[in-house]
């Protein structure tokens, strides 16, 4: 097929568009949200031809979008949602307002208290890649922790614990300083459970006091400061683009 007659499914298209990942877009498919050519079109594998199909997601026409990728270097006390009932400050708050309104979403989370390394993108391939668990993607943390951190605690870290939705383990652990009654090491996980860390540490008698993501995939979070965004650099664009056409391959 050449590229004049290149057919998306509705899910990838819509991902591409920026609306949603391909999960997110399969639900507003499904919802009856989205027509094309004006029909609506309830399955997912409904195929479009962008230059010839005109979609619409409740009734405004949408369009591939410029991808934007961003890192961001989130600070403790900053929530991950787009809006906060109580009022606390978002991620969304440290990035323009321009990249905002460019539908950007968050890969994944960090909680509230945890700080360090965030994705932030409006690629809906990339984003469905980066969090796929076939792809076992690496991210590592900073942990200080309140306890000793044994040789028998590495050991059950690695080999992995029971959690209340199934077992979790450390890809790997690497034991950086103990004092005080007081733990720091990193720890590696190749999946992104909410509060995975806290709560594997937790199962091993392990208080966790204070979390940094310094690794996600391909993308360190090198020296940029709490608070404050970058773009990817060249390379890690690389990288990313060879994650995504990898899963959507």
């Amino acid at each position: 097929m050449n590229q004049e007659s290149k057919t998306f499914r509705l899910n990838q298209y819509l991902a591409r568009c920026g609306v949603a990942s391909r999960r997110g877009a399969e639900e507003l498919i499904r919802s009856g949200a989205v027509t094309v050519n004006s029909r609506v079109a309830d399955h997912p594998g409904f195929q479009v031809d962008p230059k010839q199909d005109v979609v619409r997601l409740k009734g405004k026409a949408i369009h591939p979008a410029t991808h934007t990728t961003l890192i961001l270097h989130k600070p403790k006390g900053i929530i991950c949602t787009r809006r906060d009932r109580q009022g606390r400050k978002t991620v969304y708050d440290l990035i323009p307002s321009k990249v905002q309104r460019a539908g950007i979403q968050t890969i994944g989370r960090l909680d509230f208290d945890s700080s360090g390394l965030l994705l932030l993108t409006n690629d809906g391939d990339l984003h469905q890649a980066m969090e796929h668990p076939s792809q076992r993607m690496r991210r590592v943390y900073q942990v200080k922790a309140r306890g000793i951190l044994e040789r028998s605690l590495v050991k059950c870290l690695l080999a992995g614990v029971q959690l209340e939705d199934g077992p979790a383990r450390a890809e790997k652990v690497e034991a950086v300083r103990v004092s005080g009654g007081i733990s720091r090491f990193s720890m590696t996980l190749l999946e992104g459970r909410n509060r995975e860390v806290r709560r594997i540490c937790s199962a091993v008698g392990l208080e966790v006091l204070d979390l940094k993501r310094i690794q996600f995939g391909p993308i360190h979070l090198l020296d940029l400061p709490p608070g404050k965004w970058r773009a990817p650099m060249q390379r890690e664009s690389e990288a990313l683009e060879r994650i995504k056409t990898r899963q959507t391959g």
